[in-house]
């Protein structure tokens, strides 16, 4: 059974979706410490509040700040180091989703917007945490870990040519490649691994269940469904893990045979 104890792990987007699940099934696991990061304090603390009723041996620190701002990233590097005394692994997990629009019709808000977080933000994550992260392990024993939160549709077009997710495909396409990269760069002291998930119901897109459940069924017909962000978790944990220690630069899918399913809309 994987466990996180003794772990100290920075969670990007920790304020919903998979960073909020993620954060609540590792301290389920005993991680000594959690760094959450998001914009939204208030989200942020709900979440910290709620690791601490029900996983009381946890702590937790919570980060204000926005992933696509080098500045704020290393200051939650930063504190995470200051406050807990070091740092073995973090969840990259903030994003964005912009669709609906063919290239021609992208608008240069939804370009930045997509390359801000999706590309910059996993950049200078990286960036701040690989450091930390050596000099917590150091040179011997463990190793520590980062994983991203992906896409399958940086594998898989999406197939419809309605479904305009050009470049948020493209932006997941560079976190995938990425990964390979960094795991190479940083090997074996530190595992960087991605996961690429389909479509999970989280508040990335702004629909209703319904519309989600429709979305979901479409493009995972062989599932009929959207994947749940408790089905991404125990990935992230066990790729987080000692468990995982002799895997590094793999994009891993969870996408309910999205990606050979079609991907059509």
């Amino acid at each position: 059974m994987t466990t996180q104890e003794g772990k100290i792990y920075l969670i990007t987007g920790a304020s919903s979706g998979m960073g909020k699940d993620a954060a609540l099934y590792l301290a389920s696991k005993n991680a000594k410490a959690l760094a959450l990061v998001s914009r939204s304090k208030d989200r942020l603390q709900t979440v910290a509040d709620e690791i601490s009723k029900a996983h009381p041996n946890t702590k937790t620190l919570v980060v204000a700040g926005d992933a696509s701002s080098a500045e704020d990233t290393k200051r939650a590097v930063d504190e995470t180091v200051s406050t807990f005394g070091g740092i073995h692994g973090a969840f990259i997990n903030a994003g964005a989703y912009r669709g609906g629009e063919m290239i021609p019709e992208v608008s240069d808000q939804d370009i930045d917007d997509l390359l801000d977080i999706n590309v910059k933000g996993v950049i200078y994550a990286m960036r701040y945490l690989i450091p930390a992260i050596k000099k917590t392990v150091g040179e011997d024993g463990p190793t520590g870990s980062i994983v991203v939160n992906s896409s399958c549709a940086g594998q898989a077009v999406i197939g419809s040519k309605s479904a305009g997710s050009a470049i948020y495909s493209a932006s997941k396409a560079f976190v995938n490649s990425l990964v390979e990269t960094a795991a190479v760069e940083n090997a074996p002291r530190i595992r960087v691994n991605g996961v690429l998930p389909g479509v999970v119901q989280t508040n990335i897109m702004p629909v209703d269940d319904a519309t989600y459940q429709a979305v979901g069924a479409a493009v995972q017909p062989l599932w009929g469904r959207p994947g749940k962000a408790r089905e991404i978790s125990p990935l992230v944990s066990f790729l987080l893990s000692d468990e995982a220690s002799f895997i590094s630069g793999t994009n891993v899918k969870a996408d309910g045979l999205w990606s050979l399913s079609g991907g059509g809309m």
